[in-house]
């Protein structure tokens, strides 16, 4: 039977045990298997084909949240309605807390002012956490809302029984209250309408805040959706009509104003101009583009109107593969996530009996109904394990919307995971350290380059081979561009031949043309030798130039290497060119170990060789000739572009192709980790610490609603800490 996978959107979670409890309610039903992120809000379910969709929802629904499988379920408290209690709840807990813990602000009925005020804070303002707790009651289950409407229930109903039934109500009563102490009171029945109030008003923070982290974060993948333009011009029966980009087929020819967006996925069929990528790849200098170039859908053409025939519409382009990665990198679950989410279950119903269990025994110690309430009601509150359900996902959200800022797109956790221990990287050399373009790499003439240079540039006019741009890139650098060749002739891989300015002139490889007699000679010998590519130039029937050319390093190789090193790990080049090219450029970079020659099956056993000797190792490839090795690696990057974004294997796919891109990938990777292992020790820590000091009586209820708001709010600032990770080449 075949399996599909289904997305829901689940709405009414609250913390990392909610997730799990989605899971198990979803895997309830035979054939399903579900992984669900508390942090976006998404339950991925793979299902056998005869599970309905409908029976995914219903599962969710009767576990007491909502779920959507088209669009987004509905959500009863989100970051408006938080923002909202937040105010409003502050401004009444704040006249709470001074005339509770300042003796001289007491006015005669100041129990019943704080009683009238906290009445909507402990109902109203805390109000999504007790109706979570009451969902979750009726299913027999926990969750982090259970602690802290327990507590907030607890100290309210306390305090309103003393005011009304016991001398606490009593006109001119004073109370003092000390963070630190369980209680400060004169009268037998302490008030702890601030504490009612304080841990709500706290807790609203934190949720306030971890709602508008999440958003903030959710918003990378929502502004790649809105890159794309909404409509084309579209060339039919010669005339430039306006379509909905929806509407645009495969084919169709498509005019594009200087200025303007690509509206989709396309190749130039006529003109030349420069597309600045920067908003889909995150490369920082446009690139140019002529007849036969691809082009990517969003990306802004700065000059030059061009016509493109689209290529790829609706989910196979680009964007798309895009947004679909990135989508599948932030609903993701690290291993290291599906662990906290089974502490979280047992740890909430443990901490209610610990709570319980200690304000039972100061009671039996002390003989103290309000030290031991006090106690149980700090343990309920410092205890809620926010911190541990924010950790992972967020850090993950944060880290892989950043990626996407800078053309990486993280497959998911498992990349993440893998980055850890790499101590060894296996590089192509084509198209990662080298650019893949040809470039002049020095040249021997007999005549003055104010003659040679147009008259290579005229020649090689007409062309579109690699080497012919080169060469005439190289031609306009120097300042020399030739006149229009006459009667030019091509032939077909060895060169090209024309009248310049009345001169017969010839270019072409050395198999064509021969190896020019003495100094010439000697040039083409070295080139040669060097691995290069050899072009020889006539003039008048005489050898006047032999030019050598060279895939080009990569402008950020050098210091991508150099930062690799620092890194702590070692490069190692394994391609398919020849040993002159493959030890020339890695004697430019400094690499020491370097394999030629190498076939993909070579590849695929250098790896299994270096993992056999313990090493933990990356592969950079193109995804296509390499996906065996690709595959082998612990961590595998694709340098992708086109329709390779969707195609390609690897756990890390990388638009800018360059060697930089694939530091700051391994980079960014290596950051996020060490921020979800940092907010992971923060939060199990804050609860291994403060547990015991709550249940010994030295921390109050006031300071642990503090201290657990400001581990969540630890926990997302640090993981907000990856927006501003820079890339190598800013």
């Amino acid at each position: 039977m075949s399996i599909r996978s289904v997305e829901l959107s689940v709405g009414g979670m609250t913390c990392a045990s909610c997730s799990r409890r989605v899971e198990r309610a979803l895997e309830k039903i035979d054939g399903v298997r579900a992984s669900v992120n508390y942090a976006t809000g998404v339950a991925v379910a793979d299902v056998e084909d005869s599970v309905a969709d409908v029976a995914l929802v219903t599962a969710i629904e009767k576990s007491g949240y909502t779920a959507s499988v088209s669009g987004k379920a509905i959500e009863l408290y989100g970051l408006a309605e938080f923002r909202i209690r937040l105010i409003v709840s502050t401004a009444l807990t704040i006249p709470i807390m001074a005339l509770s813990m300042v003796p001289s602000m007491q006015l005669h009925w100041w129990q019943w002012i704080c009683a009238v005020l906290a009445t909507p804070v402990a109902t109203w303002g805390a109000w999504p956490f007790h109706r979570a707790a009451f969902l979750n009651l009726r299913h027999l289950a926990v969750t982090m809302d259970t602690l802290v409407s327990l507590g907030v229930i607890v100290a309210f109903t306390w305090s309103m029984w003393a005011v009304l039934f016991t001398d606490a109500g009593t006109i001119g009563m004073t109370m003092s209250a000390n963070l630190f102490e369980s209680t400060g009171s004169t009268h037998t029945a302490s008030l702890y309408f601030e504490v009612a109030s304080s841990v709500t008003t706290l807790v609203l923070l934190g949720k306030f805040l971890e709602h508008r982290a999440r958003e903030q974060s959710l918003k990378a993948l929502e502004n790649l959706a809105n890159l794309n333009p909404k409509s084309a011009l579209v060339i039919r029966d010669g005339n430039q009509i306006e379509t909905l980009i929806e509407d645009v087929v495969v084919g169709d020819e498509i005019y594009v104003p200087a200025g303007q967006q690509i509206p989709i996925d396309s190749v130039v069929i006529s003109g030349m101009g420069h597309v600045d990528k920067s908003l889909v790849t995150g490369e920082s200098l446009p690139v140019q583009v002529s007849v036969g170039d691809s082009v990517i859908g969003a990306t802004v053409l700065l000059d030059s109107a061009i016509t493109v025939r689209a290529t790829a519409v609706g989910k196979d382009t680009v964007l798309s593969g895009i947004s679909r990665l990135v989508h599948q990198a932030q609903t993701g679950k690290a291993e290291v996530t599906r662990l906290v989410d089974r502490v979280s279950e047992i740890f909430v119903p443990v901490v209610v009996l610990l709570a319980f269990g200690t304000a039972i025994g100061w009671w039996l110690a002390t003989q103290d109904a309000s030290r031991a309430l006090t106690t149980g009601i700090a343990v309920l509150v410092i205890a809620c394990p926010c911190a541990l359900g924010l950790a992972t996902p967020t850090a993950l959200l944060v880290g892989t919307g950043r990626g996407a800022q800078l053309g990486i797109l993280i497959r998911g956790p498992h990349a993440l995971e893998s980055s850890r221990d790499i101590n060894l990287m296996f590089l192509d050399k084509t198209g990662t350290l080298t650019r893949g373009m040809m470039g002049v790499t020095d040249f021997v003439s007999t005549v003055s380059d104010e003659i040679l240079w147009p008259i290579v540039d005229s020649l090689e006019a007409s062309s579109t081979h690699p080497i012919a741009t080169s060469l005439r890139k190289h031609a306009k650098g120097l300042g020399h561009v030739g006149v229009v060749a006459t009667k030019v002739q091509t032939v077909g891989g060895s060169g090209v031949q024309g009248l310049v300015d009345g001169h017969p002139c010839t270019l072409g490889s050395i198999s064509w043309l021969g190896v020019p007699d003495g100094d010439l000679k000697a040039a083409a010998d070295k080139y040669l030798s060097l691995g290069e590519s050899v072009v020889v130039v006539y003039r008048d029937a005489f050898a006047i130039a032999v030019i050598g050319l060279a895939d080009e390093i990569g402008e950020t190789s050098k210091k991508a290497i150099t930062q690799l090193r620092s890194m702590g790990i070692t490069p190692v080049v394994a391609s398919g060119d020849n040993q002159s090219a493959v030890k020339k450029v890695c004697d430019e970079l400094g690499i020491v170990r370097y394999f030629a020659n190498s076939s993909p099956a070579n590849k695929l056993e250098l790896i299994h060789q270096a993992q056999e000797n313990g090493d933990v190792v990356a592969m950079i490839g193109d995804g296509i000739n390499d996906a065996a090795a690709l595959a082998k690696a612990h961590l595998s990057m694709a340098m992708g572009s086109g329709s390779d974004v969707a195609a390609s294997a690897a756990d890390i796919v990388l638009l800018r192709p360059t060697m930089a891109a694939a530091v700051d990938a391994l980079g960014l990777a290596q950051a996020t980790m060490r921020t979800i292992r940092l907010n992971l020790f923060w939060a199990f820590a804050y609860n291994v610490a403060a547990i015991p000091l709550a249940m010994s009586g030295v921390l109050g209820p006031i300071i642990a609603a503090g201290a657990m708001a400001f581990s969540s709010v630890f926990v997302v600032s640090n993981s907000l800490r990856l927006r501003s990770f820079k890339s190598l080449e800013s």
